[in-house]
This record gives C-alpha cells, structure tokens and sequence, in this order.
C-alpha cells in the first residue's frame, strides 16, 4: 500500500463479534423483577394463612376470651415472619452477585412489604370469615393484630441480611 492510497476497511460488519461492545448484563429483565415481587407477595398469604391456623386463639386451638393469649398470637405473627424475613433474605443474599442485583434487592424487599401486609389482611380475613369470633363484651378478644410494629419484622430482616452479606463480601474483596 502507497502513502496516498486509502486503506481498505472490508466489510461494513467490522468490528467482528468477537470484538463488538458486550451487551448489557447489569439489568434485570421485567419477568424476573416480577416473579420476585410476586413470589414474596404470595408467601405473605402462605404466612397468614399459617398464622391463623398456628396462632393461639386462632383455629385450631386457644380461647379468644383469654387474654392470656393474645400477646402470643401477635408473637406467632413476628414469629412467622422472622422465618419468612430470613428465607428471603438468604435467597436474595445467594444471588448477589447476578445481575441485576439492585431491581432484585428492592422487588424482594417491596414484595416482603406487601406480603406481610397481605398476610395481616388473610390471617384476619380467614379469621371474620370461619373463626373464631371474639366476645362482644370483652374487646380485643377477635383475631386482629394488637402489634402493628410485627408487620416490620419480615422485611427489616430481609433488608439486613442482604446488607450484612453484601458487606461481609465487600470487606472480602478489599482484603
């Protein structure tokens, strides 16, 4: 080739796939934010449901007139969804490092959200519907929940463990 030609550039598919710009991996397709939004929604009507049968003065045992009983049916409520908390925490912990980690971390955390408030709504819903019914004279005495704040206890502990295990990897990485 002279000094005053151009040079060929071939074909107009240049540069080859091999070194074309990689796609984007970092997002996460719409179907996968959904099913983990839907998955911890659904397991907040597994939970109420669970609550409802498990709970003392819920369906299968325990006297709603008891007051005894009623600060472990609220118990039985945290308690259920400390489990849940820590089930899906752990799930989301384990895929840290897949993409789209950020849209996984906030559909999980947002479904944990809705699905205790959706297990609230079943526990209390299965309990108007097929008992059992409190005392009218004595209130407090119906399937409710006294202590909102349980509400809190699913995706504070899901939120956590997904911090903690991606400070612990991130503590790794730096040392």
């Amino acid at each position: 080739m002279r000094a005053d030609e151009e040079p060929d550039t071939g074909s107009s598919n240049y540069p080859p796939p091999v070194y074309a710009v990689a796609e984007d991996r970092r997002s996460v397709p719409p179907a996968g934010v959904f099913w983990w939004l839907g998955s911890t929604i659904l397991l907040g009507a597994v939970v109420g449901a669970g609550w409802w049968l498990l709970a003392p003065t819920g369906r299968l045992f325990g006297d709603p007139a008891s007051a005894d009983q009623w600060l472990l049916r609220d118990l039985t409520l945290a308690g259920l969804e400390f489990v849940a908390g820590i089930a899906v925490g752990t799930v989301v912990a384990l895929r840290l490092g897949l993409p789209g980690v950020v849209a996984r971390i906030v559909a999980a955390v947002g479904g944990s959200i809705l699905g205790s408030v959706l297990a609230l709504a079943v526990g209390e819903g299965l309990a108007f519907l097929f008992g059992p019914h409190g005392r009218a004279e004595l209130p407090g005495s119906d399937f409710v929940l006294q202590s909102y704040g349980a509400l809190l206890i699913w995706p504070a502990v899901a939120a956590l463990i997904i911090f903690a295990t991606a400070l612990i990897g991130l503590a790794r990485r730096r040392s």
